[in-house]
């Protein structure tokens, strides 16, 4: 039992370690891209992906990619977080409940706060909707779908283990989808997609860890869906 016991907790431990780590990772390539965007190093870069994926415009990639732009909208990001919250209350896991409120409020609020410290222009090299008038770096969109559509698959996981699979696929298909959508629209620079995901992993790393502690009240031997 006692060794056990030990093995679950070193696993937890590293775990844990693993995930922090990713964080730091995440945090110093944000900051060397961050860098590297205000030196003007990526422009020439970036436009030449911007239009490359520009290539690809079609009438059927139009309807895709504005979906994807919605559902990454705080539009709909925030309906879904109050259900899943709403959800998680209902099967008495209020902690997961806070979880998910409070990363929504961190993550839009942070990529908020980004957008006025870099003031990036956003790209005018086509039109395929109107332009945003808040800064182009990072992604909010992006910044959301890592950072709190990847929670929200977490709470997910942990209120219902079966759906492992499915919210993993799917959140990693919206993570994907959300942050093409916003390059191929023409409303952000790759680099801003890209450190929109990096910018998500810090919140989603916390969002998870926090869900995890909260899951091994529920499942004493440590088996909640995340290992």
């Amino acid at each position: 039992m006692r060794g056990s016991r030990a093995a679950r907790a070193t696993r937890w431990l590293g775990a844990t370690a693993a995930l922090f780590a990713m964080a730091g990772a995440a945090s110093v390539l944000f900051v060397a891209i961050a860098a590297v965007m205000r030196a003007g190093t990526l422009d020439r870069l970036d436009a030449a992906i911007e239009l490359a994926v520009h290539r690809f415009d079609s009438a059927p990639a139009d309807v895709a990619m504005k979906a994807a732009t919605l559902i990454g909208s705080n539009a709909v990001v925030l309906p879904v977080v109050a259900l899943v919250a709403l959800v998680a209350l209902r099967l008495r896991r209020r902690a997961v409940a806070i979880v998910l409120a409070i990363d929504a409020v961190a993550v839009i609020a942070a990529y908020s706060a980004l957008k006025v410290l870099f003031s990036r222009e956003r790209p005018r090299l086509f039109d395929k909707i109107a332009l945003p008038t808040d800064a182009s770096f990072p992604s909010g969109h992006s910044m959301s779908a890592l950072g709190i559509y990847g929670v929200v698959a977490a709470a997910l996981i942990a209120l219902y283990p079966r759906a492992r699979a499915p919210a993993l696929v799917a959140a990693a298909l919206l993570v994907v989808a959300v942050g093409l959508s916003r390059i191929y629209l023409g409303v952000h620079w790759p680099s801003d997609v890209v450190a929109g995901w990096l910018g998500g992993v810090p919140p989603l790393v916390a969002g998870v860890y926090l869900i995890r502690r909260d899951g091994a009240r529920y499942q004493p031997s440590g088996a909640g869906g995340f290992h």
